[in-house]
């Protein structure tokens, strides 16, 4: 099958969507796929053998000029399968890592102050964002996949798409490359690394958007357990824009036991990790949140995260229904200060990882791909 994935970029070491793809493909060409990446910017260490590579140019800094052009370029790649991770309209499966839009949209007005969501609403790179979705929704006859069930829901109700257009693939994890076993081998040297010992609990939360993943209630909540003399430490990583946090922790007098670590290679910041905290105001199914459970960790995150689906309160980790709620997170967060509580989550979340492998996800959309091409007419 001649397989085209389309992205913005190709980068797998930016993490998220672009590893994601990178990992996605490799699986299609082990399985015998002809595997085409077709997007706008390439890192030199992402073009695999067996892959083929197709740059679309310069990137326009307009996601509608975006869509459009590769709208308009698609059909020169005679493609079985047009596997869109989002950017435009034209492919046969398109596929938002992001979610909806509009729901995206909801839980972030829950954190914005009202003098401020006027001028959210009117920034460009919403407005065109949602005419992306509009148009993959009204001018495409493209199956659409949601990865979670509340993204299902969120289409459904908020977009009113048809359940015959939809599908369900939750995002799998690589259940070899996130293990516990990495304990053996990284944790001891990593603590050393970032001053952390033994006697502490190292409580680890790692995104890119601060503000979303809302690491406000994270320092908040903690600040309760290092205020009350509890040996707790947090560090926070990949954040961009760090700066308001850090000012924050330094508010709550809590500056001396948080970290910031920039971006980095996350398996020995797990393998270094007590308790994963991800209390996000949306997330459609957090890829860190299946990668600390297959890692071993239990987690804390909120109902706002699709990937909360695969677990039980209580048994894998915790979920919390208020993101603005850091007071209960500081007592979940108080709660997994029992070593032996932690190992027992922690088993119990690897072994759901175990039932959410990223190669049942690849077989997924491999049926997925079948159901496409069976349903065009024949000539």
């Amino acid at each position: 099958m001649k397989i085209g994935l389309i992205l913005e970029q190709f980068d797998p070491a930016r993490g998220g969507l672009e590893h994601w793809t990178w990992q996605f493909a490799g699986d299609l060409l082990a399985r015998g796929h002809e595997v085409h990446v077709i997007a706008f910017e390439f890192h030199p260490d992402a073009e695999r053998d067996g892959l083929v590579a197709h740059r679309l140019g310069e990137m326009p800094r307009s996601r509608l000029e975006r869509a459009e052009l590769l709208a308009a370029r698609l059909p020169e790649f005679r493609l079985d399968i047009a596997h869109d991770m989002g950017i435009g309209w034209a492919a046969d499966i398109i596929h938002p890592h992001g979610g909806s839009t509009m729901a995206l949209w909801e839980h972030n007005l829950r954190r914005i102050p009202k003098w401020r969501q006027i001028r959210f609403w009117r920034e460009r790179r919403y407005r065109e964002l949602a005419e992306v979705e509009r148009r993959q929704h009204t001018r495409s006859a493209a199956l659409i996949v949601a990865v979670s069930q509340m993204v299902r829901r969120h289409f459904e109700t908020l977009h009113h798409l048809p359940p015959a257009r939809l599908r369900v693939i939750p995002n799998g994890v690589d259940v070899q490359r996130f293990t516990p076993e990495h304990r053996l081998t990284l944790r001891a040297l990593t603590r050393r690394k970032l001053g952390i010992s033994d006697e502490e609990v190292l409580f680890l939360m790692l995104a890119h958007n601060l503000l979303l993943k809302n690491a406000e209630a994270f320092l908040r909540a903690a600040a309760r357990l290092v205020t009350a003399g509890v040996p707790v430490r947090l560090v926070i990583a990949g954040g961009k824009k760090p700066e308001p946090f850090v000012r924050l922790a330094e508010r709550l007098g809590i500056a001396p036991a948080v970290s910031f670590s920039g971006a980095v290679v996350p398996i020995p910041h797990y393998a270094a990790a007590d308790v994963f905290v991800h209390p996000t105001w949306y997330d459609p199914c957090s890829l860190v949140t299946l990668e600390a459970s297959a890692s071993g960790l239990p987690v804390i995150t909120t109902r706002c995260n699709g990937a909360s689906e695969f677990m039980a309160d209580e048994q894998e980790g915790f979920i919390l229904d208020d993101p603005a709620d850091f007071t209960a997170l500081a007592r979940r967060m108080k709660t997994l200060l029992d070593p032996a509580r932690r190992q027992a989550l922690g088993d119990a979340g690897r072994a759901m990882a175990m039932r959410h492998t990223f190669a049942q996800q690849t077989t997924q959309f491999l049926e997925l791909y079948a159901e496409v091409m069976a349903a065009r007419p024949t000539s």
